[in-house]
């Protein structure tokens, strides 16, 4: 059976917040230090997708305004057992559309110096290593790695 994708709310938190935490991101992130609390700020002010399969919340990504230009991605999960089955490129997309509709220019990530492995999962996707300074960075983390990737919206 095949996964569907729904808009994430504030509402939405604790469904994220588990799935984050099943994906297993190295301790040492701040990833893993966040909050229902943390996630229901974020959706909050921005939004968010969750990939749902037979019923069950599988997989989630977040979304916010950074500027006028940009629309930062964030919180891309997806539980171990559904990993490699298209639900991470299915929720990037969602975004990389939310972007496209929204005017956003570009669609900007940052990865954790934890979890570089899934640099290249961007990059098959068409995201690019920028220079660019993360905004949401937390000051007690190691500068994460920031990619983008431009979306055709209007400048």
């Amino acid at each position: 059976m095949s996964h569907t994708l729904r808009p994430a709310t504030a509402a939405d938190a604790l469904a994220v917040h588990t799935v984050m935490m099943a994906a297993g991101m190295d301790p040492r992130s701040s990833w893993s230090r966040s909050t229902v609390a943390d996630i229901e700020w974020s959706l909050g002010t921005g939004g968010g997708f969750l990939a749902i399969l037979d019923g069950a919340v599988v997989g989630c990504v977040g979304w916010r305004p950074d500027g006028f230009r940009t629309l930062t991605l964030n919180k891309l999960a997806a539980r171990p057992e559904v990993r490699g089955q298209g639900v991470g490129t299915a929720l990037v997309r969602a975004v990389e559309e939310q972007a496209r509709l929204g005017g956003y220019v570009r669609v900007l990530l940052a990865v954790s110096q934890y979890n570089l492995s899934v640099v290249s999962f961007y990059e098959q996707l068409g995201y690019a290593v920028s220079s660019d300074r993360y905004a949401f960075a937390h000051p007690g983390s190691p500068s994460p790695v920031v990619l983008v990737k431009t979306t055709g919206g209007r400048p």
